[in-house]
């Protein structure tokens, strides 16, 4: 059995101790990562913010993506649909933004994401995620990029078995599975037998 107090490698990355505060809309600034940081964790994970928000610039988005100064690791969660703006939004980032790690958001449960095809329903369309997860890789460059994913939409529909092997096969890091489905929300219980099976 591991030790599971081991360091944790994400790519060249070294989390030590292995506990990572999730990005959480909203919540995981760079003030709230701070205060985190005193209590101790080896990786804070941003906001999701909008692959396209970061393309174009946008003012709002640019204070999501700033890091205190001193973060290290600065790690970044990216949501987005399109391989293309996935992939210049990367490429701002790292070259720019100086990020050390992307989390790929498709695991996103609200109801206003997934209707248009974002979040936890990009999975259902794993020609699309193929080609999402390998334009991040490739414009990533040693930047190690990992990917979130849900169950599936609803019990009915179960896909993190086939994400699994996307991210495995496009190169990611490594992966995180919110053991609900986007129709749970956060509510019920998680299936650990999920898990196990990824």
């Amino acid at each position: 059995m591991t030790d599971p107090t081991a360091p944790l490698s994400i790519g060249p990355l070294r989390i030590d101790p292995p506990v990572v505060l999730a990005p959480m809309a909203g919540v995981t600034n760079a003030p709230f990562r701070m205060l985190c940081r005193r209590f101790g964790a080896g990786l804070f994970v941003s906001e999701m913010v909008l692959a396209a928000a970061v393309v174009h610039g946008n003012a709002k988005t640019a204070r999501m993506t700033s890091f205190a100064p001193g973060e290290s690791p600065r790690s970044l969660q990216l949501y987005g649909t399109d391989p293309h703006v996935v992939a210049s939004a990367i490429r701002r980032l790292v070259d720019e933004g100086g990020v050390d790690h992307v989390d790929l958001n498709f695991g996103c449960p609200m109801p206003k994401v997934t209707r248009r095809g974002g979040g936890a329903a990009v999975p259902l369309k794993p020609r699309l995620l193929r080609r999402i997860v390998a334009a991040a890789v490739g414009e990533a460059g040693a930047v190690p990029v990992t990917m979130k994913f849900r169950i599936g939409l609803d019990e009915h529909w179960p896909t993190y078995l086939e994400a699994g092997r996307i991210a495995e096969g496009e190169g990611c890091a490594a992966v995180a599975l919110h053991a609900r489905t986007a129709e749970q929300c956060y509510s019920g219980r998680a299936d650990w037998a999920a898990i196990a099976a990824l």
